[in-house]
Order: C-alpha cells, then sequence, then structure tokens
C-alpha cells in the first residue's frame, strides 16, 4: 500500500547496539558528589564523611573519637579491671568489696566461758594507767588531749582481752592533785546477768586519774 512505511531488515534487528560508556551530567558549580556518584567515582568508603571530604578522608567519627589506642569496634579501652560477672561495681565500673554478711547466732547470752572479768579487766587497766602517767606532770592545757588520749590506749588494749561480742565503752577522769578529795561515780543501765563494770585509780605527786571501762554484751 501506498501509505505504509516498509519494516526494519532482518540484519538491522539482529546488530546489538553498543551506547557506549555514559558520561555524567554536566554539575553546577559548588555541587558536591553524592553517595553513588562517589562509589562510582571511586571516592573511598561509601560514608557520608568520605563522600564529603574527597579520597583524603578514611575514617568514621567513631574511629576518630576513639584515638589511635581504640580497641576493635572503635571502642576506648577500659582504665581499670573487668570485674567477673555478677559482682558489685561502683559508679565508675570499678569492682568493690563484696558484702560480708555473717551468720545469726540466735545467743541472747554470752557462751559458757565468754563472760565478763572484771578482775582481769581492773588489772589490765591499773598496769595501763601506771605506765603512761608514772612521769607525767598535770598541765590544764593538756588535760584534754592526755584523757583522749588514754581512752584509746584504753580501748585497744582492752580488746584484746575481752570476750568475743562484747562492746567497750571507756572514760577517764583526770585532774591535779591539790589535796582536795574527789568522789567519781557512774551509772549505767545493762543487764546484770551478761554486762559488766572495771575501773582503775592511778595517783603521782602531780595529777590523779580514774579509769571506768564498761563491757555491753551485744546480742
Amino acid at each position: 500500500m501506498a501509505g505504509r512505511s516498509a519494516p526494519p531488515s532482518r540484519q538491522e534487528e539482529d546488530t546489538p547496539k553498543d551506547p557506549g560508556p555514559k558520561l555524567p551530567a554536566a554539575r553546577p558549580a559548588g555541587h558536591l558528589p553524592s553517595i553513588d556518584e562517589a562509589r562510582l567515582a571511586g571516592l573511598g568508603p561509601s560514608s557520608r564523611r568520605g563522600s564529603v571530604l574527597g579520597p583524603a578522608s578514611s575514617f568514621s567519627r567513631r574511629n576518630s573519637l576513639a584515638g589511635p589506642g581504640a580497641g576493635p569496634g572503635g571502642r576506648r579501652p577500659s582504665l581499670g579491671p573487668v570485674p567477673p560477672l555478677g559482682s558489685r561495681v561502683s559508679f565508675l565500673g570499678l569492682p568493690l568489696a563484696p558484702l560480708r554478711r555473717a551468720a545469726p547466732s540466735y545467743r541472747t547470752e554470752p557462751a559458757p566461758g565468754e563472760r565478763w572479768e572484771a578482775a582481769r579487766v581492773q588489772r589490765s587497766l591499773e598496769a595501763a594507767l601506771a605506765a603512761r602517767l608514772c612521769s607525767t606532770c598535770y598541765s590544764g592545757a593538756e588535760a584534754g588531749p592526755l584523757t583522749r588520749e588514754l581512752c584509746e590506749l584504753l580501748r585497744v588494749r582492752l580488746r584484746e582481752l575481752c570476750p568475743p561480742r562484747y562492746k567497750l565503752v571507756c572514760g577517764v577522769v583526770l585532774g591535779p592533785r591539790a589535796g582536795q578529795g574527789v568522789n567519781v561515780a557512774s551509772r549505767a543501765l545493762w543487764d546484770a546477768e551478761s554486762d559488766g563494770l572495771a575501773s582503775a585509780t592511778f595517783t603521782n605527786a602531780s595529777l590523779f586519774a580514774v579509769a571506768m571501762v564498761h563491757g555491753l554484751y551485744c546480742e
């Protein structure tokens, strides 16, 4: 027919068409390459920082903050030892000492042979006062510190002689010796079957001292 175009030949249909390499479209001035464009152009790892900074940036934000001494995964190495699983740790991640829990004994009185011995404690008090105050002269300015020192000395010394589960309350009265008479008294609320009291006195040419120690059984 006159108005119908002729079909293309067989040779033209079998011949593949090679479009050739595609050139990227021209970008306007000041345009930054996208992630896909940076990957095709070989600009480094496909990260946002790499696409912006170009081939010279081969680090990520995690690696830059962690520093050269970072371990695997970009994490900063720990400053302290790694605590075992299930242990107590502090706010900084450091291990804490385990809690010590004493088993209850369900005892309401001292065991046989572990009661307060007033005579033994009194002999220890007299020896401690004589050893510390034998050559001491009374001074009003030094009386307060000396009294506290004596209390601590007696408490430490009697702790070795005191039966277990006993608490000690130590008191010392110190004054100048000037021919006056002094009476020292004390009262306490305690269990007469378990608790006890021991006292000792010491005098020299300058001073007098009275030491009292209460031993209270702690259930």
